[in-house]
């Protein structure tokens, strides 16, 4: 007996809400949340990396090896686009020959890592033996995926990976690799942010001690020097020169840092006929891509052999005049951005002040010698008067006894001729003391008023050097109110020098003076004064030395010759002034200027 087959029930008219879905469809949609699970791992391990480091370059080298491992490649690489070469260099690979990797350099444009940094745009080849693109053919490389690395808009990189399975990387994989991507050059962009505040900060650091080096007292060589070796540090370049302009248009190198023995001896350059000589001319910074090659760069030979590549120089200006001009090569191909030029710029301003300043100080320096060689003059002026006057006392009585022994003829007449020699010899040396009188004989000079505070500040420009050698420090109260002084000028610039140098000389330790003016008012039969008080912390005067201070040769110092004070308080006199002292032995010494205000030479 056959039995009937039985139907199934009618399904219900809202059956299609409650059937389950088809198998395939299931299978879609876990496949999908499966791939965005996996993208989210990893980019929370890539996360997590970035917080376990702050070094870039492990954290790189961390970003490619999980790169590599989520998409199951044999190999991979970073690099990174060389804007001088226009090549990309491998700064990190897995998978590969280091040495290789190392010596790997593509062209922009070349090959598919070099496409990727010309276009900016992912290339994902299923099979890199049939693609024109592939130019590094090798024989386990079947696959590639290469995505860029974008900072600011700009393509500075390029992040790729290998397999050695055809069409081992999906779409999904690219999209993956393009966010590995983006936090590569995350990482990348943050240790340029910090690089760069960390070179201006050397930078500053490097300016602000060349500052200091400028307020040294050190000669012009050392600073200069000093220049060009943080020229060398800050702007990490292979060699730093200055040149100096001479008379003669040539350029004479003055300091140089990173250069050998050989590079320092180099002869002057015509402004005419070097390739650095246009810096003077056209008065503008020139740089120089690679000077081994450039024509009109003459010492290229020295250039090879020093690794010297690429030159920037600028003029050094002091106001509107071109003194010099500033070099740094680099031992690699470089282009100097705006930044390098304005940080250069701002060394040459420096190195102008430099030699501003070393000019000015040669000619305080020549200024006080001729004060000092004046005072000499001076000095021997009035000691020959001194002495002429001593002689001619004793040669006209000699002169008169030798005539009143002739009157009375005590003479014996064998000795006339003897008597005439010595007459004449006397008469002579009355000649020769009148001459001496007569060049020593004070003649007028051209009086002016004199501001003494003036005269202080100014005397005090040319010791400020010798000061800063000697440690001494200066202290100053200069009345304002202080009246000048009918006088000559150069007398009181040989006064006060010579009371400040003494005073430099009694601190040979180190020691502060005190300098003062006041205005003295009217007292008594005495006059309205001008006081100059000198005031020092020295090793003092003894007892014995003081009684004869204002004596003619009279030193507390072994090469001392004994003259300034003497000279100076003879000239006071001539003034109606004076000078004052008191000190005692590791007490100081307090000098007392004193003169008239109405005074007039006498």
């Amino acid at each position: 007996m056959k039995r009937k087959p039985i139907n199934p029930p009618a399904p219900p008219e809202d059956a299609s809400v409650v059937s389950p879905a088809p198998l395939k469809h299931r299978k879609v949609t876990e496949s999908k949340l499966s791939v965005r699970y996996r993208r989210l791992k990893a980019l929370y391990k890539i996360s997590d990396l970035i917080n376990s480091t702050t070094n870039p370059a492990t954290l790189l080298r961390r970003i490619l090896a999980e790169a590599a491992r989520e998409m199951k490649a044999d190999s991979g690489s970073l690099a990174f686009v060389n804007i001088e070469t226009q090549t990309l260099e491998i700064h990190t690979s897995v998978g590969m020959d280091t040495g290789r990797a190392g010596q790997l350099r593509l062209r922009v444009g070349q090959g598919v890592t070099g496409t990727v940094a010309a276009t900016g745009k992912p290339v994902r080849l299923d099979d890199v033996h049939g693609s024109p693109m592939y130019v590094e053919v090798e024989s386990h490389v079947r696959s590639e995926l290469a995505v860029p690395l974008r900072v600011e808009g700009e393509v500075i990189g390029v992040l790729n990976v290998n397999s050695s399975v055809t069409g081992a990387f999906t779409e999904e994989d690219e999209r993956l690799m393009m966010a590995l991507g983006n936090q590569a050059a995350k990482v990348i962009h943050t240790a340029r942010l910090y690089e760069r505040v960390e070179r201006q900060t050397r930078r500053l650091e490097g300016l602000f001690a060349v500052g200091q080096a400028l307020i040294s007292p050190d000669p012009l060589p050392t600073v200069l020097n000093r220049i060009t070796q943080a020229v060398q540090d800050i702007m990490d370049v292979k060699l730093c020169s200055i040149m100096l302009l001479s008379d003669m248009r040539e350029l004479t190198l003055s300091a140089v840092s990173g250069g050998s023995a050989q590079y320092t001896q180099r002869p002057a350059l015509s402004v005419q006929d070097s390739l650095v000589g246009d810096v003077v001319t056209r008065r503008q910074p020139v740089q120089v891509f690679d000077v081994r090659r450039a024509k009109r760069y003459r010492a290229r030979s020295m250039a090879r052999e020093e690794h010297l590549v690429s030159l920037l120089s600028v003029p050094v200006f002091f106001t509107d005049s071109l003194i010099g001009i500033l070099n740094i090569y680099t031992d690699q191909p470089r282009r100097f951005s705006d930044d390098d030029i304005r940080l250069l710029n701002a060394f040459a301003s420096l190195c102008a002040i430099a030699i501003e300043n070393a000019q000015r100080y040669e000619r305080m320096l020549k200024a006080e010698h001729g004060i000092r060689q004046a005072d000499r003059l001076a000095t021997l002026g009035i000691l020959s008067a001194e002495i002429a006057h001593e002689i001619r006392n004793p040669v006209t009585i000699i002169s008169m006894l030798l005539h009143s022994l002739r009157e009375d003829r005590a003479i014996l007449p064998d000795r006339e001729r003897d008597m005439d020699i010595i007459l004449d010899k006397l008469d002579r040396i009355n000649r020769i003391v009148s001459q001496v009188l007569n060049i020593s004989r004070k003649r007028p000079q051209p009086l002016e008023w004199v501001d003494v505070n003036q005269v202080i500040e100014e005397l005090l420009l040319l010791v400020n050097h010798a000061f800063a050698e000697h440690r001494v420090v200066l202290q100053k109260e200069l009345d304002p109110t202080l009246p000048p002084i009918l006088a000559d000028r150069g007398h009181f610039d040989q006064i006060f020098l010579n009371l400040m140098m003494n005073a430099q000389e009694a601190m040979p330790n180190g020691g502060i003076l005190h300098i003062r003016s006041m205005r003295m008012p009217e007292r008594g039969s005495e006059p309205n004064r001008v006081r100059v008080i000198f005031k020092d912390t020295g090793i003092g005067i003894s007892p014995e030395v003081m009684s004869n201070l204002f004596t003619p040769f009279t030193s507390t110092r072994k090469e001392g010759v004994g003259l300034g004070l003497f000279v100076s308080q003879k000239l006071l006199k001539e003034y109606g002034g004076n000078i004052t002292v008191k000190s005692a032995p590791d007490e100081g010494t307090s000098f007392r200027v004193e003169i008239p205000v109405e005074a007039t030479p006498s």
